[in-house]
């Protein structure tokens, strides 16, 4: 049997009710190299599959133009498994929603000279380092700038280096990190997987050894899982966000996204405390989209992985004066 053959027999016993024409488009639009682009060619050679090529055909193929040689089988799945990042021991500074270049620099002074203080052995950005505002969807009443923004990204991983100089360094990109690849999506779909346009190109993350963690992936710190925060929908945050962390989660967790340092304590019924962090934000406070009536703080967290698996979180706020509490 020739590959021809095979594809046609293939695709008359899976679609045996369809007509002729529908069974060859669907042939055409999966291996129109393979028939030269001709659709009268797949036709035709759809009519011989199923014995309607004329009367001759039809007495050979036609006892079996609609019985399967083969049982049917389980589709492959397009599931695509999330391995989580095992972030290593040590004690960690985590900084997340920065939103550059709409940072709060007192804040953001406070934060990494408090993470200095503390002597930690690695940076994490939790997502929403940066803005990305001028791929977004959203009306920002601004000029749309990429390359200025894109530029004070640059200015500030120029001053973590020299901040903490050989010290680990790992980048979970949110929501808003998303809006590249999304842009690409709608306005120009050619430059999806294109490793030039790829943000961590763009940043040259990989010379500045800057670990650039996949979208949406789970951060292991130890037995504490951490997510920026917008990959569980609809998060309760009027009242507590970290107890709406909780209820998504049912676990120890952390994240982000909230803009407010909040904290929340469950016992299980095997008597284990478990506890939720949602870690203040270090950008503007009142940006154009929500200038007033949120409850947002500026704030850091310090977190202590060992080696075990253990982990101990010092969830921090920053006062307006820069002081660390």
């Amino acid at each position: 049997m020739t590959e021809r053959q095979r594809i046609v027999q293939d695709a008359v016993e899976r679609f045996p009710a369809l007509p002729i024409r529908a069974i060859a488009r669907y042939i055409l639009y999966n291996y129109s190299d393979v028939f030269e682009n001709d659709l009268e060619k797949i036709r035709d050679h759809v009519r011989r599959a199923t014995g309607t090529h004329g009367v001759r055909n039809r007495e050979d193929v036609v006892a079996n133009r609609v019985i399967r040689t083969r049982p049917p089988i389980m589709p492959v799945t397009w599931r695509e498994p999330r391995k989580p990042y095992i972030l290593p021991p040590g004690l960690w500074l985590a900084l997340f929603d920065v939103h550059l270049p709409f940072h709060e620099p007192k804040a953001l002074e406070s934060a990494i000279a408090y993470g200095k203080s503390q002597k930690v052995t690695g940076v994490f950005f939790g997502g929403d380092l940066q803005d990305c505002a001028a791929v977004s969807f959203w009306i920002t009443g601004r000029k749309r700038e990429f390359d200025k923004e894109i530029e004070a990204v640059i200015d500030f991983l120029d001053l973590i280096e020299y901040e903490f100089k050989e010290k680990k360094k790992v980048y979970k990109p949110g929501n808003h990190e998303y809006r590249l690849p999304r842009y690409y999506q709608v306005k120009v779909p050619e430059l999806i997987g294109l490793p030039l346009g790829a943000m961590e190109t763009i940043l040259d993350l990989e010379g500045r050894d800057i670990e650039f963690l996949d979208y949406k992936q789970v951060i292991m710190a130890g037995k504490l899982p951490i997510i920026h925060g917008h990959e569980v929908p609809n998060l309760a945050r009027s009242i507590n966000p970290a107890r709406g962390l909780f209820m998504k989660t049912k676990s120890w967790a952390m994240c982000g996204h909230c803009h407010t340092t909040s904290q929340h304590n469950e016992t299980n019924i095997q008597g284990t405390l478990l506890t939720t962090w949602t870690v203040g934000c270090l950008c503007d406070l009142h940006p154009d989209y929500n200038p007033y009536g949120n409850n947002w703080n500026h704030g850091l967290a310090i977190i202590n992985v060992d080696r075990n698996g253990d982990f101990e979180v010092e969830n921090r706020r920053i006062l307006p004066n820069g002081r660390v509490v």
